[in-house]
């Protein structure tokens, strides 16, 4: 936890690892699954955690884009072989992302 947060700050600094004394103005702190709102303030409003499924699924999505920017007024050869080339990294690191999560230690 950060001990130097604003609220604390506000309170007199550090106070040894506990929470501050919140005056009446002041919200109290959310804490959800052990942070506080005052050291992380979106906890407060729900939003605390990342999506990896979507994640992965948009880097399928932006391969499929950058392929269907083939179809163009492209006069040479570079503008695709760019195209392709960054479709298959952004096919590759998602695909690589499925397989570490599905061999993952830590499940």
């Amino acid at each position: 936890m950060a001990t130097n947060s604003p609220a604390r700050q506000e309170h007199g600094g550090d106070t040894g690892g506990e929470i501050a004394h919140h005056d009446s103005h002041l919200p109290a702190p959310v804490v959800v699954k052990g942070i506080s709102s005052d050291d992380e303030p979106s906890v407060a409003w729900g939003w605390h955690a990342h999506y990896p499924k979507v994640a992965r699924l948009s880097g399928f999505v932006v391969a499929a884009v950058l392929l269907i920017m083939l179809w163009g007024n492209h006069e040479g050869r570079q503008e695709e072989i760019w195209l392709v080339g960054l479709a298959i990294g952004f096919f590759a690191l998602s695909l690589g992302a499925i397989i570490r999560s599905r061999t993952s230690w830590r499940r």
